[in-house]
């Protein structure tokens, strides 16, 4: 029995540094910062950079536009009883959000960054639609941007791939 396993490629090593670099900096909450990077190590660099400007981008629009969703939805529901109406007006206008994050990446002309910014903008929205989501915000933001900056950095400058021909 012959088993032939794939080989470690050159990205994966790329990968995992930049995950290393992100938890080393970043140890009390590595999560985005990591993530991001497993996303923006692509196959060239070029392609890398594509997705680190929808990934930034996606981000810093759902992370935005949720930080003032939950703005004006605290401010229209702050007196409203009973609680399950204040909550499902909350609701209503999370779900009446997602349709401007992804119109406003429509309109943009970033299609690609669509899927980042629903994620960003549900965080926000839906994990702390009722305490303070200013920290996650910023937080999240911060941490993507650092993640892209660390896997632009490894996957230009640790043996670049070459780019494709088109």
């Amino acid at each position: 029995m012959n088993l032939n396993f794939p080989k470690i490629g050159l990205r994966t090593i790329k990968t995992a540094l930049a995950v290393f670099l992100c938890l080393l900096l970043f140890p009390s909450e590595p999560f985005f910062a990591c993530l991001t990077v497993v996303f923006c190590v692509q196959d060239t660099v070029s392609n890398s950079i594509k997705m680190a400007i929808n990934r930034g981008l996606g981000t810093v629009l759902g992370a935005t536009t949720g930080l003032l969703f939950l703005i004006i939805c605290r401010f229209l529901t702050y007196n409203i009883e009973p609680y399950f109406i204040r909550k499902l007006l909350v609701y209503l206008t999370i779900s009446i959000g997602i349709i401007v994050v992804i119109y406003s990446c429509n309109l943009i002309n970033k299609p690609g960054a669509i899927n980042v910014s629903c994620i960003a903008f549900l965080g926000v929205t839906t994990v702390h639609a009722f305490t303070d989501p200013i920290y996650y915000a910023l937080n999240r933001t911060i941490e993507t941007l650092f993640g892209i900056f660390i896997a632009l950095l490894i996957n230009r400058f640790i043996a670049p791939p070459k780019q494709k021909k088109a």
